[in-house]
């Protein structure tokens, strides 16, 4: 099999420079509006420490010669669709990987062309016919080594590169490992320890050593080193993000009018996040009032969720953190599906297994612990519940949002709270209500806390 990775690194930023070439010179950065944090940096930023999801403040102190603009998420997945348009002229199936990097199969479509060089180029060609962007297009035997040909090709002036069947080891041999996708912290330390620094280097390492030091998860890292990524073509991948958008025929004046309406607009992005098996890691809500002007406000989902009530209670937060005193017209909810490497790269090892082994797996764990512990540790471990929550102390604030969270001898001061809802239960016995909170501590801790009825605050471990 062979694949055509289509790319154009840094879409926001290239999008910006054609709008207005006389950024083309200078260290940009794009801040999206909703969480004030950064989407995209030209390399030199990048390459100056800032990554995607920084803030403002951490820009402003290690960049403040950086030009900092304001997202437009709009504008640049409009590009983004020109590029998969123009892509379907030469494949059906489409992997969407992130704003403006794609993947097709290009086995058959080759033979059409005199080589896979002149296919690459025609694409590269109607991709910059269609978007007056500079795409790199990458072709190899899978989609790891497709990608890092692509932006290997920005160095050709052609922009296209082609890594020939049975060379993808040589290929990725001089590259740094942290061309790896998202590779884990401890194990580049560990690796360097031992002097390997690059693709080739850690490829000439024992598979089984490699298992043995980082864990089997880990192995895949080692899998794409050597050239070797078995995942297929995946055209029902999540899109970078959804938007749904709804214009009012009569302004709306009203704000328990206009959440009535948001919360129908976030119920349709819910059903369609589930329908597709979706689940959004962010929210961003914006509103557009009479006076012509958008106001943004977004938010985290944490854990990532598609579920209707989550999304409707988020939309509703969204909607209270924004001011204004004009009718709205529009509002246009954005949802940003999970789209995590390796969820088709670290479980490769999943399509190895069938569900047999797995099962005799558990019987022989069950075996081992009734032999050694008699029948009853098999029944004791069936009756044991959820783990209760444990009472913690927490100082509010005047509007009843904790600040700060006490427990087991230690204080964790809260900044800031994803969500906050209100539960009922057994209303017609023994009422049950409690105000749920669920925030993040210092150090980037996520805890679900609640207070009950009669003042009492509890962790919740159930919710973690």
């Amino acid at each position: 099999m062979r694949f055509a990775c289509l790319l154009i690194e840094h879409l926001p930023v290239r999008v910006e420079e054609l709008l207005n070439p006389e950024l083309a010179s200078k260290p940009v950065v794009i801040i999206r509006d909703w969480d004030d944090r950064v989407l995209d940096a030209s390399p030199d930023v990048i390459g100056g420490g800032i990554t995607p999801g920084d803030s403002r403040r951490r820009v402003e102190q290690l960049r403040p010669q950086a030009v900092l603009l304001q997202a437009r998420e709009n504008v640049y997945r409009q590009r983004h669709e020109a590029l998969k348009a123009a892509l379907a002229s030469f494949a059906n199936a489409i992997e969407v990987w992130d704003l403006g990097e794609f993947f097709i199969d290009v086995s058959g479509l080759a033979r059409s062309f005199p080589s896979e060089k002149a296919l690459a180029l025609h694409i590269a060609v109607q991709a910059q016919r269609d978007t007056h962007l500079l795409p790199c297009v990458g072709v190899a035997a899978n989609k790891f080594t497709a990608a890092r040909a692509a932006r290997e090709a920005a160095k050709e002036s052609s922009r296209t590169l082609v890594v020939p069947d049975g060379h993808e080891r040589q290929f990725l041999a001089p590259l740094s490992l942290t061309a790896l996708p998202d590779p884990p912290i401890e194990m580049l330390r560990r690796l360097h320890l031992f002097g390997v620094t690059t693709l080739g280097g850690f490829a000439q390492l024992p598979h089984a050593v490699v298992a043995a030091q980082f864990g089997s998860e880990l192995a895949i890292f080692h899998d794409l080193a050597r050239g070797i990524d078995p995942r297929p073509l995946a055209p029902q991948s999540p899109p970078p993000m959804i938007i749904h958008s709804l214009r009012l025929p009569d302004p709306i004046a009203d704000r328990h009018m206009a959440l009535t309406a948001l919360e129908h607009l976030a119920g349709q992005m819910a059903r369609d996040l589930d329908k597709a098996g979706y689940h959004a890691v962010a929210m961003s809500l914006a509103v557009l009032t009479g006076d012509g002007q958008e106001h943004t406000a977004g938010g985290l989902i944490k854990p990532p969720s598609s579920d209707a009530s989550l999304l409707r209670r988020l939309a509703g937060r969204l909607l209270g953190k924004l001011s204004f005193s004009v009718e709205v017209s529009r509002l246009t909810l954005t949802a940003y599906p999970l789209r995590e490497w390796h969820l088709g790269a670290r479980q490769l090892t999943l399509f190895e297994e069938t569900l047999q082994p797995k099962l005799a797996r558990i019987q022989e764990v069950l075996r081992l612990l009734r032999q050694r512990f008699g029948e009853a540790v098999i029944r004791l471990a069936s009756l044991i519940g959820p783990p209760m929550p444990i009472p913690i102390r927490v100082r509010a604030e005047a509007d009843g949002m904790p600040s700060i969270l006490s427990w087991g001898g230690w204080s964790r001061p809260v900044e800031r709270v994803y969500e906050y809802w209100r539960e009922m239960r057994t209303w017609w016995s023994a009422p049950i209500e409690r105000d749920y909170y669920q925030v993040v501590v210092v150090g980037d801790a996520v805890y679900t806390v609640f207070r009950d009825g009669k003042g009492r605050w509890f962790l919740d471990r159930q919710r973690g």
